[in-house]
């Protein structure tokens, strides 16, 4: 009866040891430096490259003006709101805008708040000196003919009342004109130059541990053939 002797492992010829690596990298160490100085080179020039293409952002400002609507009686305006937004947006701002060449590129928007007698008209744009003429210009019809109105209202008070006090009717007027604030603007996203030449480095360092397994891998294989070919 024959006693089986133990299986030997026939894999252990065919491990490599961290010291095998490390010798490789030593004997193919030009190829590591070569491969890691191209790819951190080549990720600082592309950094470069798009440092020099982000454009300036200009800030962007908020320019305010604030038309009181005034009261042809105590209690009632001289015209209700929600129609002089509707007159100053659909009809006044695109026709000062098409009939003035330099108020081109701007554009305004009208609103107003609830329970009050404000109507805001707010422009928002880089620096431009002329949005305090654009401004007055969308504000000066509306004060004019509400003065119109109301001389036309006092005429017939004055006529109805004969002889006894008229209350004191408040006129349009603007408050505020073209008040400019700066708008907080998103910052723009650029290139994180430090975090793209981190990634150059740790990039160059992986490639150029490939290079120099894969240089050894084809000088190896270069040498079998060589080998057989004597053989």
């Amino acid at each position: 009866m024959s006693i089986e002797q133990p299986l030997r492992s026939t894999y252990k010829d065919d491990e490599i040891s961290l010291i095998d690596l490390a010798k490789i990298l030593i004997h193919r160490r030009w190829w590591f430096v070569i491969t890691f100085v191209v790819v951190v080179l080549a990720s600082g020039g592309w950094v470069l490259l798009q440092s020099g293409k982000t454009p300036i952002q200009e800030s962007l400002y908020q320019y305010t003006t604030q038309l009181a609507v005034g009261y042809k009686t105590p209690s009632h305006l001289i015209e209700p709101l929600p129609s002089i937004i509707e007159q100053l947006n659909g009809a006044i701002i695109p026709k000062v805008i098409q009939q003035n060449e330099q108020f081109d590129s701007l554009t305004a928007k009208a609103s107003y708040a609830d329970n009050s007698n404000i109507v805001t008209v707010i422009t928002e744009s880089g620096k431009n000196k002329v949005i305090t003429d654009f401004h007055e210009a969308l504000t000066t019809p509306i004060v004019e003919r509400h003065e119109s109105l109301q001389q036309s209202l006092n005429h017939q008070l004055s006529s109805i009342f004969q002889g006894r006090q008229i209350t004191q009717l408040i006129p349009s007027e603007v408050v505020a004109l073209a008040v400019e604030t700066e708008q907080p603007t998103e910052a723009k996203q650029g290139v994180n130059s430090k975090l793209i030449v981190v990634l150059g480095i740790m990039l160059g360092g992986l490639a150029g541990i490939v290079m120099a397994f894969l240089a050894e891998f084809v000088f190896r294989v270069r040498e079998s053939l060589t080998a057989e070919k004597e053989a």
